[in-house]
């Protein structure tokens, strides 16, 4: 449970190594908090990121199944009751406040050490669960954002997720599942 629950985190966020970082430049950077801010100003805050966060953690369940014997400790079993709700929520507010400090490094690069020092106390963190994690959110972003830049979300959000195994001591992944073409 604890593993997907930090990997969701980096949601995510959920990161790469911070040279990697810079891969997004500041327009990319611009880009992508724009088209997530949009799309998280469709409603209220909290509901969106909550039916986000859900719809997320349904695919992430879907492709990896056994996944959510990770989660008996947050009652998984009741998906929408306060505590798996609860966790959505803090894993979706750790992707959104990684997401809108893309235009501030050293911010972001505090951000990312802070959450990788969390991730790395959890084994099942790896990077094949990032990997996927990264495929689930990319995979689902341009259903929900209008005239979504691939170009822009892969050079920055793969290495925010990237980081964070990255920084805790795991073997690295490459992001190759996650580029999409133009």
């Amino acid at each position: 449970m604890r593993q997907l629950a930090a990997l969701l985190l980096v949601a995510c966020g959920l990161s790469v190594c911070m040279a990697s970082l810079d891969s997004c430049s500041l327009e990319d950077a611009k880009t992508v908090m724009k088209q997530w801010n949009k799309a998280v100003s469709l409603g209220s805050d909290s509901q969106i990121k909550l039916t986000g966060g859900r719809v997320i953690f349904t695919a992430l369940f879907a492709r990896a199944p056994g996944a959510t014997a990770l989660y008996k400790r947050l009652n998984v079993d009741d998906f929408e009751g306060p505590d798996f709700s609860g966790h959505i929520m803090r894993v979706m507010s750790g992707l959104d406040m990684l997401i809108n400090y893309l235009d501030n490094r050293p911010t972001l690069e505090k951000l990312l050490s802070h959450m990788a020092d969390q991730h790395a106390m959890y084994a099942g963190v790896t990077s094949g669960a990032f990997d996927l994690l990264g495929d689930v959110i990319l995979g689902g972003l341009p259903i929900i954002i209008d005239n979504f830049d691939s170009f822009a979300w892969n050079n920055c959000l793969v290495p925010v997720m990237k980081n964070n195994t990255a920084t805790s001591g795991r073997e690295m992944w490459t992001p190759k599942s996650l580029v999409r073409p133009l």
